[in-house]
């Protein structure tokens, strides 16, 4: 494995064991707050960081078949089944288990993959109203990754004649008045989490 690589497979792994800690610090309740992908709740949430580990392709592809050839929709349905079918204890372990396991969404490669489980543990900690667990290095890689690879486009996200510049990062986006936030809100702003509009000055 190359020199890049084993960084960013050690950061995922990073990222994932912090997950992990959250989850299994969570009370009862915890595990139905809601969080900012849209319908889920975080037991939703913590059966689709594992889903690459324990669905196979087939299964995707049929999945996607029965939603029109949408992943996301797909993702969803393979969601809703998992925390129909598992309990907490069986969710975690599914994550814990898997920490260190590599893995390339279809078409991407390990920075991808890190991208996942970054935007996700922010999810996840959004939701819980807890700190976020990403480090400034896991922060960089997403945000620089957003930029390069052109996914504010997957995701929706506008920036309406806004220019982004992290109070803690050495990154800017986009053009026009520069909101300054933190590389957290950045990246939720840039995923279609929040809008620009929540953070402009009245």
């Amino acid at each position: 494995m190359a020199k890049r690589d084993e960084h960013v497979a050690a950061l995922t792994a990073q990222q994932r064991q912090a997950s992990v800690a959250v989850l299994e610090a969570l009370s009862e309740t915890g595990w139905d707050q809601p969080t900012p992908c849209e319908g889920w709740t975080v037991a939703h949430l913590a059966a689709h960081l594992s889903m690459s580990f324990r669905v196979g392709m087939p299964a995707v592809i049929l999945a996607m078949l029965r939603e029109r050839g949408s992943f996301d929709r797909a993702a969803d349905r393979l969601a809703r089944r998992d925390v129909a079918r598992m309990d907490h204890v069986e969710l975690v372990a599914a994550l814990r288990d898997n920490i260190t396991t590599a893995w390339s969404p279809p078409g991407g490669d390990l920075v991808d993959a890190l991208c996942h489980d970054v935007v996700h543990g922010l999810d996840l900690t959004d939701g819980l109203g807890l700190p976020a667990t990403a480090t400034e290095a896991h922060l960089d890689i997403v945000l620089r990754t957003m930029e390069s690879r052109k996914r504010m486009a997957y995701f929706g996200a506008d920036l309406a004649g806004h220019a982004l510049q992290a109070s803690d990062l050495d990154f800017r986006i986009g053009e026009g008045d520069t909101v300054v936030l933190p590389a957290t809100v950045i990246v939720m702003i840039l995923t279609a989490r929040e809008s620009v509009y929540d953070h402009l000055e009245e």
